[in-house]
């Protein structure tokens, strides 16, 4: 048996090793990991009032008690070493298994994966949010195969991890027809919605009273915006819900919409951002992962490889000072990508 052969055999074996290896190796230290267990532990002591006191706390409740969990047998705000193992691991072969037994492309997604896991970008800022864009991405699913209140509870799910998530529920579109999709949307909020009422009720609810900086080079700093309150970010969340839903029409009955439509809300996101931080790319990140998994082996060589550069470009946008344009340029070239595949199922009611 040659190596090659022997590797392909063992792919699952060898990613999962590595990626072990990387959860070892890594020392991230989350800037607000900490701060979010700390507010988590107060969830679960029944401390409600003290979790949303301030403007500071914009991340939903789940988001808090997974930090909290992240950081069990932890130093300081680094998770311990068998945490970052189990995770890493978890998302390299979730992400193999995504491409539905296909040996060669479960090779090129585990190194995409990989790659990724090597940057600073799975572990920056607020690392629960990862599993943001693999949650739109199972209720789409869940959605289309019918079972649309486990979809509405996976979409209200998200949301409790941060409210931004919101921006995903359009592409239900993708799958649904829009009295369906509507259904669960406004299930997904009322779920979402019940998971926050406890810290409204119980005293000071400071969320929508943060303000964020607006950052040179972003569209709201072109468009004369110095300050993003609540205010602006509900105007964006109808550009960018708006854009999605268009693109989810767009990509209807195509293999590769439940990951390309989440692609999208998350680029969408990043154009119009006044504000970037490395975290803000883990749903782009995710989502580049997944359509690379997702995509048909009869796609044309040419777009094959435009996915893995794409997706490779995507996971370094991260580091760069072009946040925004980066968006708007990959968002350009993904949409190009998937809409060049073709769909199984042209309509949906």
């Amino acid at each position: 048996m040659s190596p090659g052969s022997f590797l392909l055999r063992r792919r699952r074996w060898v990613a999962g090793l590595l990626a072990a290896l990387i959860g070892l190796i890594a020392q991230p230290r989350p800037e607000d990991l900490l701060a979010f267990a700390d507010l988590g532990r107060k969830v679960l002591a029944g401390r409600l009032d003290e979790v949303y006191a301030g403007a500071f706390t914009q991340a939903g409740p789940l988001q808090l008690v997974l930090s909290r969990w992240l950081l069990i047998g932890g130093e300081a705000a680094m998770p311990a070493a068998v945490v970052r193992i189990v995770v890493d691991v978890a998302l390299t072969l979730g992400a193999m298994a995504a491409c539905r037994g296909r040996p060669v492309r479960e090779c090129v997604v585990a190194v995409l994966a990989l790659l990724w896991l090597l940057g600073p970008t799975p572990w920056a800022g607020h690392p629960v949010e990862v599993a943001i864009p693999i949650l739109w991405c199972c209720a789409m699913v869940l959605q289309r195969d019918g079972r649309w209140v486990v979809a509405a509870t996976l979409l209200g799910a998200s949301v409790l991890i941060a409210p931004i998530a919101v921006l995903g529920f359009p592409c239900l579109l993708a799958v649904a027809g829009p009295v369906r999709a509507a259904r669960t949307a406004l299930m997904a909020a009322g779920i979402a919605l019940s998971g926050f009422l406890p810290f409204v009720v119980s005293g000071e609810f400071g969320m929508f009273g943060h303000v964020w900086p607006v950052n040179p080079g972003t569209l709201p700093y072109l468009l004369g915006l110095r300050a993003a309150t609540w205010t602006a970010r509900l105007m964006q969340a109808v550009v960018v819900s708006g854009g999605c839903a268009l693109a989810a029409v767009l990509l209807r009955g195509r293999p590769v919409a439940v990951a390309a439509a989440p692609l999208v809300a998350a680029l969408l996101r990043l154009a119009t951002d006044p504000i970037m931080f490395d975290y803000y790319w883990l749903p782009a990140s995710v989502g580049s992962v997944l359509l690379v998994a997702l995509l048909p082996d009869d796609l044309r060589p040419a777009w094959q490889v435009s996915a893995v550069v794409l997706g490779y470009l995507t996971m370094l946008a991260a580091t760069t000072d072009q946040g925004a344009i980066g968006a708007a340029a990959m968002l350009a070239g993904y949409l190009a990508l998937a809409v060049s595949v073709r769909p199984r199922r042209a309509t949906y009611v």
